[in-house]
């Protein structure tokens, strides 16, 4: 006998819930490679993604759950609204898994792993050849994928792209933005930098020996709301968090000349931590319990590392820090270092005004990939040339140029773009959190008081999971007003 309405939808939930595990399974092994895996196990280990991404499509791309999605739905009126959402995002994940084969899942995934190894590769010793020929095996692999989820949803494949990272992006939107941000940037970063004088240019580095910054970073994690109960930090070439509720990864990367990174860094993605710790945890198991959206995502994070971690405030508190640990701590050469408007070649390096144009030269070069305008032997010059157009800056090294990041490695071309709608969100957050609430940021003798940060944060974004459309989300906070974010950085920095 099939089961029918409310029935059909709690199969659903213990399905969907043995996907939810999977891929937290799947998370601690991206964690793991990044951090601890042996440089010769990578064989290995593309092996054992490849398996697990047969699993992950098989539990929810089945004809028994598309019988049970059917059935849930004819019923749906018999369930709370917050089943509903569930219902509906279960239908969603299940049409993007049987848009992709197992056979393409696999293979990306496994050319994944491999490319990823050589990127670290290509990217110590200056060699982009080693990077040339795996990353041509994933891009062919991302461009039919993209091809096979342009179909399923009725959109351009680079839109596709997009649309697994923020289900609803669309083309429109994305060119307007970088429309937007390419006209208002140049002069207001030419209006910052006029107001720059030669007493705060940009002075020494503050430099802390690596053992010192791995100590200040566990402490200002924890001073945020970071639960080392359930979660660590660790180095990693590339920044990153992973995980999920009750077991969350973070990481960051350690500069011995300069303690500003590391620290950034770890304040960036204790973002990321800070919205999957916050998603609403009687959901956490379901699709409805995830974050609604990479853009959301990194507008948390960039909220903490672009709005909160560059105000006086705290600075206030990382001088007292300093101060408690007997190290030496230059106030006034940390502030000028922090909002210094100056190009440089390095994205999770740039200051707020020209991040977005790090973004955009990801886009253009991400579009003309994709559609086979660029070739992959002409990457390295087409990127250097940009970069020297949009910032006035160019690379000397791959590390500083084409091979920065690790993303397209990992075949995550459509990502970049979640930064750019995120740094608009974070500055809005912000700015939304000094009018709803002034007092936070000066609560605890003239530092920011973290707990009512991240309470005020919670309760507008990472508790509603994914209940709400991105843009019902960020319509109703205002989170999509480019004019206030625009304004916010002419008041920070012009």
């Amino acid at each position: 006998m099939k089961p029918r309405g409310v029935d059909a939808y709690h199969q659903l939930e213990a399905i969907f819930e043995q996907h939810y595990h999977l891929k937290r399974i799947d998370a601690l092994l991206q964690w793991d490679t990044a951090v601890t895996m042996p440089d010769g196990s990578a064989g290995a280990r593309a092996q054992q993604f490849a398996a697990l991404q047969q699993s992950l499509h098989a539990v929810v791309s089945g004809k028994r759950v598309a019988q049970l999605l059917a059935s849930a739905e004819r019923s749906s009126a018999r369930l709370s609204p917050w089943q509903q959402a569930n219902l509906r995002e279960m239908r969603a994940l299940h049409l993007r898994s049987v848009a992709l084969t197992d056979t393409l899942r696999s293979a990306l995934s496994q050319a994944a792993v491999l490319c990823e190894s050589a990127w670290r590769a290509a990217r110590a010793q200056n060699d982009y050849a080693q990077f040339a020929k795996p990353f041509a095996r994933v891009l062919e692999l991302v461009q039919r994928k993209a091809e096979h989820l342009a179909n399923a949803w009725c959109c351009e494949p680079y839109e596709a792209l997009m649309r697994e990272y923020d289900e609803h992006r669309s083309l429109t939107q994305s060119e307007s933005l970088f429309q937007a941000l390419q006209q208002a940037l140049p002069p207001l970063i030419q209006r910052a930098q006029a107001k720059q004088t030669a007493t705060t240019a940009r002075l020494p580095a503050l430099s802390l020996l690596q053992s010192r910054q791995n100590k200040l970073c566990h402490i200002v994690l924890r001073d945020l709301g970071f639960d080392f109960n359930t979660g660590r930090l660790d180095q990693s070439q590339h920044p990153f968090t992973e995980g999920g509720t009750g077991d969350i990864r973070v990481t960051t990367h350690f500069d011995a000349r300069n303690a500003c990174k590391g620290l950034l860094g770890a304040v960036h993605e204790y973002g990321h931590a800070a919205y999957d710790a916050g998603l609403p945890a009687q959901w956490h198991t379901q699709p409805v319990g995830q974050a609604r959206g990479m853009s959301l995502h990194e507008g948390m994070a960039l909220f903490y590392e672009m709005a909160l971690a560059r105000t006086p405030e705290f600075i206030h508190y990382l001088e007292r820090l300093f101060e408690a640990q007997n190290w030496p701590f230059d106030k006034e050469g940390y502030s000028a270092s922090l909002l210094q408007v100056a190009p440089g070649p390095i994205r999770i390096d740039a200051d707020e005004l020209t991040y977005p144009a790090h973004i955009a030269l990801r886009y253009r070069i991400e579009r003309s990939m994709m559609d086979g305008t660029l070739r992959i032997a002409d990457l390295p010059e087409a990127w250097n040339s940009q970069m020297q157009t949009l910032l006035g800056v160019t690379p000397t090294t791959l590390a500083e140029g084409c091979l920065q990041d690790i993303h397209w490695s990992m075949g995550l071309l459509g990502y970049f773009p979640s930064y750019a709608f995120g740094a608009v969100y974070g500055a809005n957050l912000y700015q939304l959190m000094l009018q709803q609430h002034p007092d936070v940021m000066t609560a605890s003798q003239e530092s920011p008081d973290f707990k009512a940060v991240g309470s005020w944060l919670k309760a507008r974004i990472a508790s509603h999971g994914a209940f709400y459309a991105e843009h019902e989300l960020c319509s109703t906070l205002g989170l999509d007003d480019i004019p206030r974010y625009l304004q916010h950085l002419q008041m920070r920095y012009c």
